[in-house]
């Protein structure tokens, strides 16, 4: 059976969260790891909280050098995974004071 969408998300998200621990020269925890290359789809992690997190944390500098690097196929997508979560955060906001 092939994974869904919200699978191969997570793993994305994982692979990702991996690639900037990893170019921060950090630790990436095991069931980040895990999750990042395995293809099997019972290990999947929801890392986008502790990842958006260390994105966040990022100083100006960092972000610039990692996120904004257009000569890597991985800080592009991160960037775009990045410009999407903010907007996603932007609409759930604007959702939430319109309807309450």
């Amino acid at each position: 059976m092939n994974p869904s969408n919200k699978e191969l998300r997570l793993r994305r998200n994982c692979q990702l969260y991996a690639y900037l621990l990893v170019v921060q020269s950090k630790e990436v925890p095991e069931e980040i790891q895990e999750c990042a290359d395995s293809y099997d789809y019972d290990f999947l992690v929801d890392c986008v909280s502790d990842f958006s997190d260390e994105i966040e944390g990022l100083d100006s500098d960092t972000f610039e050098r990692l996120v904004n690097n257009t000569e890597s196929k991985e800080a592009r997508e991160l960037a775009y995974w990045w410009k999407m979560h903010q907007e996603a955060n932007r609409l759930r906001e604007e959702i939430v004071q319109t309807c309450l």
